[in-house]
């Protein structure tokens, strides 16, 4: 009996903790160090108050666990909307434009509708970094701008856009209720050495899940959420799952990007930057990058990864469809697509064990949002200040009101209708509902929705609440670093070539010291003295 079938293929789904930390629980989970407070200012986040009136199935917590709704509940109409009519508010957004033009759209009429408002953005479907710096560069600036982060990051954001670290603040936000049901965890995204400066577009800060074929692993004997021990689980798993004769390999993409920060995870490195000993330290110089390079190098020349995997990384997603893989590394995002599109799936997790064993790993924590926030320029007045936040509060209405169906489904009998008491797009219509302005705080990505499918919810729900309380943050989020954003960058490529041709055999192991060791002298020591300043420690 090899080692998967004897030690894993009896496993049953991973016992689910209860205990949900708050987001003011930000010690590191090995004890090295305090998440450092980044409160310069006096600045308090946003007080979160969950949107009263909707109850979901199972809640939601501020630091990122997801509510989850098992159908749309009877929709909850907002106090104070239709919005008093304003003078014109500009936006401009990354995206994919609807193809029927805004004053012929009826969710465009829709939402203007409740806005009092005509919303008038421009949605940039390629080469957004472009469009924004000329943007910047021409100070013909929109209302809302959808920021990027470049060279002299918090100096742009002080001379162009508003500060609303007191308008939302605390208490403040209050006055804002959709916007204060957006968790504490997401307002660190647009919060910047210590200052509020946009809105957020809030997801669970779930990081990366490694997802299976769940029937493919049912057709060998293995449940499709195995419980591993350690590393030596892992591997039994890997080469179990690959038969190379048939063309069926347990894992696809570019092991850099995918691979290597799973192994990072199970060896419970930094998750990008750590305060150690009081010191920012990045997992780029720990010995556990050698350690995690040593492993995958040894994977990729066992063949347990499609051959192509460096080449060919757009190819994961349909190897995975077409069960060519069994195994997928993603954002927890999409996990959901699988399971409600692929049902038959039974698509399961696999909860990374610490290397060595000793339960499951933490979590390297992603995002607990999307990364380019929405910043609204300086305003003549902050009574027109305050026109915008309530336009930015109707973007932010909560799933389970009318309002949110206007803002994601559009208008009634035009882009979406019912099916029993869920939503559902017409035919083609999806992609007619008002793109761009979502990314102000809208809530569609922080929620879980089974349109009647119970046991999806349950079983996205209970990850997150077993994986978010202890999930290892990056300590650098929310600190500037300018040699980052300059020298810094130019580094990227440098690291993961040095990262490739190790794991491909091209170099030895041994290189890598000498690879961090010139990266350190040269940005290294500079990156982590900066953040220490802006973390004020």
């Amino acid at each position: 009996m090899n080692g998967i079938s004897r030690r894993v293929a009896l496993a049953g789904m991973a016992t689910v903790g209860t205990g949900i930390c708050l987001a003011s629980c930000r010690t590191n989970p090995d004890g090295n160090g305090a998440k450092p407070s980044v409160t310069n200012g006096g600045f308090v986040p946003p007080k979160y108050v969950p949107f009263d009136g909707i109850v979901p199935d199972l809640p939601g917590t501020d630091d990122g666990v997801s509510p989850g709704f098992f159908n749309y509940p009877e929709p909850v109409a907002r106090d104070g909307i239709p919005l008093p009519e304003t003078d014109t508010a500009t936006g401009l957004f990354q995206g994919v434009p609807a193809s029927i033009a805004p004053d012929r759209n009826p969710a465009y009429a829709s939402l203007r509708a409740l806005a009092g408002n005509r919303l008038d953005g421009e949605i940039v479907s390629s080469n957004y970094l472009d469009k924004f710096q000329v943007t910047i560069a021409s100070n013909n600036i929109p209302d809302f701008v959808q920021v990027q982060t470049v060279r002299n990051f918090p100096e742009l954001l002080a001379s162009k856009f508003a500060d609303l670290s007191d308008v939302l603040g605390g208490e403040a936000v209050t006055e804002f209720p959709a916007l204060a049901s957006i968790p504490t965890a997401s307002w660190r995204i647009p919060q910047i050495n210590g200052r509020l400066w946009g809105i957020p577009q809030p997801r669970p800060p779930a990081g990366t899940i490694l997802n299976t074929r769940g029937d493919l692993l049912a057709a060998k004997g293995i449940d499709p959420s195995p419980e591993l021990r350690d590393g030596e689980d892992f591997l039994d798993l890997l080469e179990t799952l690959t038969e190379r004769g048939k063309n069926q390999f347990a894992l696809g993409a570019d092991p850099v990007l995918w691979l290597l920060p799973g192994l990072l995870t199970m060896l419970e490195a930094p998750n990008q930057w750590q305060v150690i000993d009081g010191r920012f330290v990045s997992q780029i110089e720990v010995p556990q990058m050698s350690e995690a390079l040593e492993i995958g190098a040894k994977i990729i020349r066992d063949g347990l990864m499609h051959p192509n995997s460096f080449a060919s990384d757009t190819l994961n997603g349909t190897w995975f469809r077409s069960g060519v893989t069994s195994l997928i590394f993603q954002g927890f995002t999409g996990w959901q697509t699988y399971l409600t599109e692929h049902p038959e799936w039974n698509s399961g997790y696999v909860r990374l064990p610490k290397w060595n064993g000793g339960g499951p790993a933490p979590i390297q924590k992603g995002l607990a949002g999307y990364g380019a926030f929405v910043a609204i320029r300086k305003q003549e007045s902050d009574t027109r200040l305050k026109e915008l936040l309530r336009l930015a509060d109707l973007l932010s209405s909560p799933f389970g009101t009318a309002e949110y169906l206007t803002v994601n489904y559009g208008a009634e009998g035009e882009t979406f209708s019912w099916d029993g008491p869920n939503p559902v797009y017409l035919p083609d219509q999806k992609g007619n509902v008002v793109p761009g302005w979502t990314y102000c705080g809208g809530q569609s990505k922080s929620i879980l929705f089974g349109s009647g499918n119970e046991d999806v919810v349950r079983r996205q729900h209970e990850y997150l609440a077993e994986v978010i309380p202890d999930g290892r943050e990056n300590d650098s989020s929310g600190l500037h670093s300018e040699t980052a954003l300059s020298k810094g960058a130019s580094w990227t490529g440098r690291l993961k070539d040095a990262q490739r041709a190790i794991l491909r055999g091209e170099q030895p192991v041994s290189s890598w010291a000498e690879t961090a060791k010139v990266w350190k002298d040269d940005v290294g020591d500079k990156i982590a003295a900066e953040y220490a300043e802006s973390a004020s420690i």
